[in-house]
Parts: structure tokens; C-alpha cells; sequence
């Protein structure tokens, strides 16, 4: 019988499995969906083999089927309708521990976790789906790069793509384009994904609401002139690159790094990382700004090192009120977006970030 894992379990098999498989080369065209769920031997066997990719403290599997009376209680399972006719290759076929299934590919994945998660939990989960980094608890910082034939599982383009093939009224369709509008490729950590979903959120979702945010991106700065007279360029590779207008029109940039310490266990690395960081810092064209795990996991010392990145930029700070006003719909006002920033910072880099 087809087994099809679906929804968080896919997602967390595919955040911690190598991605052995270069873009196109997926085998499957499987896109039909089984009627009702496995036997409970079946199941057990199943949960037994997926537990090693789930976080600790899950004890159900996310399985699909096609029809109502298909999801009929069992023990260890959480069941998912999808009547849908979807795309092929909405399923790749993997074996666990002995046991061949079809796992949701990483593009169905995204769709299918908007049925659980809000749109800022959403495009963190995207930026995990379309990262260089692959989740493993035995290493510090709980990740590693993806080097070599161990390549990202997806990319925004990717999502799109397989998000646009499906039918307009589709569930979820809608709000998972929205959210993939603040989706970068190339993170390198969770952390890094969490802090760009800060700054590419709306305003109005307590967002800094920049637009041109890129991840791990090569950009040149300039270091001075040369004994010649003539300019001098670097190239360098923040961890995140911010590029806006200033009040003026002029373009302004600034690099954030985060921690390298915290993700990068070779010591070397971590050195070449300090030294980037230098480089960086001493370019006058260019503002750096690096930030440690105490500056992310702090909501006032985040609040402030995103109000130095605004001063960078040129932007003026939102909401715009009177000067020191004291009137209480200005009050209400600043309260409000308060509010809303604090909330989204704790579902991205405090308490309530969602795990991966």
C-alpha cells in the first residue's frame, strides 16, 4: 500500500536528511494520494523509522489520504484529507529504515505547513526549505552547511513554480505565495532566517518592510586608493545584505553577520569569519553591523541594533508621531507597533520560534 508523509514530518525529515539530488533529478512523477491510512503494524514500523529525523517530544506521524472516510483515529497518526489533483512530482520516494513511502517534496511541504502556521512562521519555514544549512543536533549550534552534492532542497523560484502550477482556489494557495514574497534563498543558520523575516515583514506585521534583502550575497566595497590614486575594491559576503534609499535617493548598504561562532565549529573558521567581519567593519562605503545569540535572544538590544540598521539606511523611524508627543493616540499608536514588533521578534528569535 502507498504511504504518503506529509505536513510537519515531511519537513523535518527533509530539514535533517542530506539532499543527495541535484535540482531536476527527482525520479518520481507521483502525484495520486491513497484512500485510507496504513495498518497500525505499519504505522508503528513507520514511526519508529521517522523518529529519528523528528524533534524530541513528537510522537505522530502526518499522513495523507484522499477520501474522508479514509482518516479513520490511529494511534501515532495525525491524517490529512487532499482530495487535489496535484502537480507531479508532488512526491518523492525515499526509504525509512527499510520501509518505502512518498514523502511530500519540499515545494508540497510549504503549502501544506500554510494549513498550520501564520504567514510570519510561514516564510521561516521557507527560508529553512530553500537554506544551505541542514539541521543536526549533535553539531554546535544544531546545523551544518550543505557542501558539495549535499545541496539546498528547494528554491524560492522552485516554489513558485510548483505553487503556480496548482489550480487558483487551491487551499492555502493564496497565503502561501504571500509568504513566499518574504522567502530568501541561501540562509546559513535558523538564526540568520530569523532575523531576515524581521526585516523583510511589513510594517504592519512589526517588520522593518524592507524590500531588497539577500542572503550570503556577494557585494564590492569599496577600501581605499591604492599607491596609484586609483580606487581600491573588496568583495565580501555578508550574512545578510540590506540595500535601501536614503532620504536623498542616495543607495545605502549594510551587512549583517550573525555569530559565526555559534554555527561554525572549526576554529578556523571561526577565524576567517572575525577577520571578514574586520574587513567589513573599516569599509566607509559599507555600515556592518555583527550581531551574537545575546543581541537576538534580548528584545531591547534587538530593537536597538535594528534602529541603528534604520540609521544606516536614511529611513525615518516608524510610526511617525510628533516629537515627544505625550497624546494618548500617539501613545496608542506607538503602542500598538510595539506590539506588533515584539510579537513577531518572539515567534522568530524568542520563546515562541517556531522549531524546525
Amino acid at each position: 500500500m502507498r504511504i504518503c508523509v506529509s505536513h510537519g514530518t515531511a519537513l523535518h525529515y527533509w530539514l535533517r536528511m542530506p539532499n543527495l539530488k541535484s535540482a531536476g533529478e527527482r525520479p518520481s512523477r507521483a502525484r495520486s494520494i491513497p484512500k485510507r491510512l496504513p495498518g497500525a503494524e505499519e504505522v508503528g514500523a513507520l514511526g519508529r523509522g521517522l523518529g529519528f529525523y523528528m524533534p524530541e517530544g513528537c510522537e505522530r506521524i502526518d499522513l495523507l489520504v484522499s477520501r474522508q472516510s479514509g482518516r479513520h483515529q490511529a494511534a501515532g497518526v495525525s491524517a490529512h484529507l487532499c482530495s487535489a489533483r496535484l502537480p507531479a512530482g508532488s512526491f518523492v520516494p525515499c526509504v525509512i529504515f527499510g520501509h518505502e513511502v512518498y514523502m511530500s517534496s519540499p515545494e508540497l511541504v510549504f503549502l501544506q505547513m500554510a494549513e498550520e502556521l501564520q504567514l510570519d512562521q510561514l516564510a521561516y519555514v521557507g527560508f529553512a526549505l530553500c537554506s544551505t544549512f541542514r539541521l543536526d543536533d549533535l553539531e554546535a549550534g544544531g546545523c551544518v552547511h550543505r557542501e558539495g552534492s549535499d545541496v539546498a532542497l528547494t528554491s524560492v523560484a522552485r516554489i513558485r513554480a510548483y505553487l503556480n502550477q496548482l489550480p487558483r482556489g487551491t487551499r492555502n494557495r493564496g497565503l502561501a505565495l504571500r509568504a513566499l514574497d518574504f522567502v530568501r534563498d541561501g540562509a546559513r543558520s535558523p538564526r540568520e532566517a530569523g532575523i531576515a523575516v524581521t526585516l523583510l515583514l511589513p510594517l504592519r506585521r512589526g517588520g522593518e518592510g524592507y524590500e531588497s534583502v539577500a542572503m550570503n550575497q556577494e557585494t564590492r566595497i569599496f577600501d581605499g586608493i591604492d599607491s596609484r590614486g586609483e580606487a581600491r575594491w573588496v568583495t565580501r559576503i555578508p550574512d545578510i545584505l540590506v540595500e535601501a534609499r536614503g532620504r536623498k535617493g542616495e543607495a545605502r548598504k549594510v551587512g549583517v553577520d550573525y555569530d559565526a561562532a555559534s554555527t561554525h565549529s572549526d576554529s578556523l573558521r571561526v577565524v576567517s569569519d572575525t577577520d571578514r567581519r574586520n574587513l567589513v567593519a573599516a569599509a566607509g562605503t559599507f555600515t556592518h553591523i555583527s550581531l551574537c545569540t545575546a543581541q537576538t535572544t534580548d528584545y531591547t538590544t534587538y530593537r536597538r541594533e535594528l534602529d541603528r540598521i534604520r540609521r544606516a539606511l536614511g529611513r525615518r523611524p516608524y510610526p511617525r508621531v510628533a516629537k515627544d508627543s505625550d497624546s494618548p493616540s500617539d501613545q496608542e499608536i506607538l503602542k500598538r507597533a510595539e506590539s506588533r514588533r515584539f510579537e513577531l521578534w518572539n515567534r522568530m528569535l524568542g520563546e515562541e520560534t517556531y522549531e524546525l
